[in-house]
């Protein structure tokens, strides 16, 4: 959504995107795009003008906005990989083998971020330094 407001505004000026069009360029529900946006918004990443000629619109450069933000914003407290560790059995062994478990996890989770963090939507949208 946020690169289809980036690129509508290329096209058209500064204007705002209505909410409608955001949804049905994305393929998702009116309420989804809505909720979307809301949580782009309390972020700082999007902003809206409600009214005639309103819409949503990016509130900051393409250059500053990452992936983790948006993943950030729209996701909240998700975390992301989900592990079940709740194994009883008598085996000690176990706590041990899931504590590297956890570690290998946390270690993808966090060099996950780190790429996330160093990609911009300027980076999509020019394809200047992705691999």
């Amino acid at each position: 959504m946020l690169l289809t407001i980036h690129s509508l505004n290329e096209a058209n000026g500064a204007q705002a995107v209505p909410t409608k069009l955001l949804a049905e360029y994305a393929g998702i529900p009116f309420a989804s795009a809505v909720k979307t946006l809301k949580s782009l918004s309390a972020a700082g990443i999007a902003s809206s003008k409600e009214g005639a000629g309103g819409g949503a619109f990016l509130a900051k450069p393409v250059s500053a906005i990452t992936l983790f933000d948006i993943f950030t914003a729209v996701e909240q407290d998700t975390t992301l990989f989900k592990m079940h560790t709740g194994i009883n059995c008598d085996q000690r062994r176990v706590d041990g083998l899931k504590r590297r478990v956890e570690a290998c996890i946390t270690n993808a989770a966090d060099a996950m971020k780190a790429s996330l963090r160093g990609v911009t939507l300027e980076n999509i949208w020019t394809g200047r330094y992705l691999l």
